[in-house]
């Protein structure tokens, strides 16, 4: 045989060698995801890069479309104290991936036909996710308080002190993408007990008076504060004392604060 036949030949043989492999990849399972744009040229979906699905704790589930799968599948986890698993085969085959846990697990699909594939799952800590700020009470709470004898606004300035529990401030602020950022606030004691948490909103009245409100997650209000002077969160107790006092125009407790973080 002649070399050019031997070239074209050996051509031949590569080329065929790349199409099946095309074909098999074609056939195989793989995952992807809908926010991972696909290859402009032939439109086909990326799959995970290094077959790898990073996921984070205290989060909602992460979707992964499973591709090249013949009928129903199924999924399943190495560690379901790690992470959970749920598949859907309405629409398109998808699976649910769900961080319980910190750490990493191997998900398994399989197809009707009998054919499989995994991935890995790396689960991290949701913390990261968030930028905190934390601030910390500084100096004694002071109480303002107007429209009663000074009688009266010893003995209330007393009482509303100690019913001001505060002392610590952590803010967390997480970014999303194509969407506002989240911001929540909680609020411990001096014995760092958990006193309140929730959904922050930061507004301004007209005054230019910053209000830092607390929200459950159905928007009912927990706790508020304003802050008219720089390094104070201001607890405004006047509806309280107003019932015993009528007088009382204003009972404020100033909580003086640094941050620490």
């Amino acid at each position: 045989m002649h070399l050019k036949n031997i070239y074209f030949v050996n051509l031949w043989l590569v080329f065929c060698l790349l199409f099946t492999t095309a074909c098999n990849d074609d056939d195989n399972i793989y995952f992807t995801q809908d926010e991972i744009i696909g290859d402009i040229n032939s439109g086909k979906q990326i799959a995970l890069e290094n077959n790898i699905l990073v996921v984070y704790t205290n989060n909602i589930g992460t979707s992964v479309n499973v591709q090249g799968a013949k009928g129903k599948i199924h999924a399943t986890s190495s560690d379901e104290n790690i992470v959970l698993v749920t598949s859907s085969n309405e629409g398109k085959a998808t699976v649910l991936v769900e961080a319980l846990n910190i750490g990493n697990a191997q998900i398994t699909v399989t197809d009707a036909g009998g054919n499989s594939a995994t991935f890995t799952v790396e689960a991290k800590d949701g913390e990261e996710l968030w930028e905190k700020r934390i601030y910390m009470l500084r100096g004694e709470k002071q109480c303002l308080i107007k429209g009663v004898t000074p009688s009266d606004s010893a003995q209330i300035a007393a009482e509303a002190i100690g019913k001001v529990p505060e002392a610590k401030w952590v803010i967390k602020k997480r970014s999303y993408p194509f969407a506002e950022s989240l911001q929540r606030m909680y609020v411990y004691d001096e014995e760092n007990q958990l006193l309140v948490q929730g959904i922050l909103e930061i507004e301004k009245s007209a005054s230019n008076q910053p209000s830092y409100s607390i929200y459950s997650d159905k928007h009912e209000l927990l706790m508020n504060y304003t802050m008219p002077i720089s390094g104070y969160f201001v607890k405004d107790l006047t509806d309280e004392y107003r019932n015993i006092y009528p007088e009382v125009t204003e009972v404020l407790v100033y909580l003086p604060f640094a941050p620490i973080l």
